[in-house]
């Protein structure tokens, strides 16, 4: 139980972020599987899973005693939360493994999921490294944003006093760029980029222009580690 509760402080910035945008918008943080997918009438009658957002699918365990449960994956590519590994779905219902330390979480192609290596609180969490989780759609971009403030106060967006950050994936470039900046995201760093989805090995790995480090798996997940970027500050990186 421990891991699925870190699990969920590892996924407080994107949850946080969703939080703003239902401020700034009024869209739903979490939401039934036929707000998204509308058009498939197999959604309408599911109530025993859920999304956050519009890219994160939560698969819960709702029967006792049990170490697998079945749900439906929408149509398209979704990736494992935890492992980065792809299934494409026609659309289908699936038997997923669930034992009593792992939530089922599959996050939806296009998407790029700002998280947290987490702590035992959420105050202890806020001052960790940051790791984007960036899942490439079937043509090969994402997107992604992150808001960011000092986590007490109130009215930070009214008063500006908030981070606001956009990720975009084009052409194998990732790029972090700062629309509105305050003083706290200097005390954050972004140490990891975990990119699902990249078909072929790459030979290098560019950030701003110089070659960094990373590792690539057989399931098609290229990492690259230690980045050591402050959140106030925009960057690239690319692969080739």
């Amino acid at each position: 139980m421990k891991d699925v509760l870190l699990t969920r402080y590892s996924l407080l910035p994107f949850l946080y972020t969703l939080f703003h945008r239902a401020h700034l918008q009024g869209d739903t943080v979490a939401r039934p599987l036929f707000f998204e997918f509308p058009w498939d009438v197999a959604t309408l009658g599911l109530d025993k899973q859920f999304l956050w957002g519009r890219s994160l699918l939560v698969t819960p365990v709702l029967e006792p005693g049990v170490d697998s449960v079945t749900g439906y994956v929408p149509r398209g590519v979704w990736y494992d939360f935890y492992t980065g590994s792809s299934v494409n779905s026609s659309g289908e219902m699936l038997k997923m493994s669930a034992p009593l330390e792992h939530l089922n979480l599959h996050v939806r192609e296009g998407a790029i999921l700002p998280t947290q290596k987490p702590g035992t609180t959420s105050e202890v969490t806020r001052g960790n490294p940051l790791r984007l989780i960036v899942a490439l759609s079937s043509s090969a971009t994402a997107w992604g944003d992150l808001f960011w403030d000092d986590g007490e106060s109130l009215d930070t967006f009214e008063r500006g006093s908030y981070s606001y950050l956009v990720f975009n994936v084009t052409q194998n470039i990732f790029t972090s760029t700062v629309l509105h900046a305050s003083t706290e995201a200097t005390e954050v760093t972004i140490d990891t980029l975990s990119i699902f989805g990249v078909r072929e090995p790459p030979s290098k790995v560019l950030l701003n222009g110089q070659e960094k480090p990373f590792s690539y798996l057989d399931n098609q997940v290229l990492t690259v580690s230690n980045l050591g970027l402050s959140l106030s500050q925009g960057f690239s990186l690319q692969w080739l």
